[in-house]
């Protein structure tokens, strides 16, 4: 009897086991589990790859710039409207963090881009900010991202409406990161060179 009890014991737990496997194997199960989001970028994986990094503030009509030169040094100026600051001497341990965090940038949620959403979310009829950056993959080919639009905060106030320019998604990306830069920026900046900065900008992709 207690040899009977110990198979109907294996058997129940075979069969847990077995309605797990079926769920974990369920395409739909997986994607309702996922928390880590897409990547944006996965073509690119380290901060080196990243060489110019431009946000705007729309509203204020301000913005930066960083670049990286050919000796791999970050240089920053500040944009007001056309015009463009003198650059100087970046901070280099944050520039590369924002890098890095660019280059791992995930996308939490996706909404459908109508004009309706793009209203709603703070895209349209202008938005708060605009980025975009330039680099090279690892074969070192040169690589130029869209003109990502940045709309509200979303209700938690820990994200921000991203529209990829001419993209069906609106994604939902966490951009603090980069955007604190832009009422202190002058934190990211350092002494000026000796010698007047030479900033080598990567030529758009053809």
């Amino acid at each position: 009897m207690p040899r009977r009890s110990a198979v109907y014991v294996l058997l129940a737990v075979f069969a847990g086991a077995m309605v797990l496997l079926l769920m974990l194997d369920d395409p739909t199960a997986v994607h309702s589990n996922q928390t880590g989001g897409v990547a944006l970028f996965p073509q690119l994986s380290r901060p080196e790859h990243i060489e110019r990094i431009e946000v705007q503030d729309v509203t204020a009509g301000t913005g930066f710039l960083l670049v990286r030169d050919t000796a791999g040094v970050w240089y920053a100026a500040r944009m007001a409207g056309s015009d463009q600051g003198a650059p100087v001497l970046a901070n280099q341990t944050a520039t590369d963090e924002v890098a890095f965090r660019l280059v791992r940038l995930t996308a939490r949620q996706g909404f459908e881009a109508t004009p309706e959403n793009l209203v709603r979310y703070g895209i349209r009829p202008t938005p708060a900010y605009t980025l975009q950056f330039t680099g090279r993959d690892p074969a070192g080919r040169a690589f130029e991202s869209v003109v990502f639009e940045v709309g509200h905060a979303n209700p938690d106030q820990v994200a921000y409406y991203v529209w990829p320019r001419d993209a069906d998604q609106v994604y939902l990306l966490t951009l603090d990161f980069l955007l604190g830069l832009l009422p202190g920026f002058d934190q990211t900046a350092q002494t000026p060179p000796a010698e007047p900065a030479v900033v080598t900008e990567t030529p758009p992709v053809p």
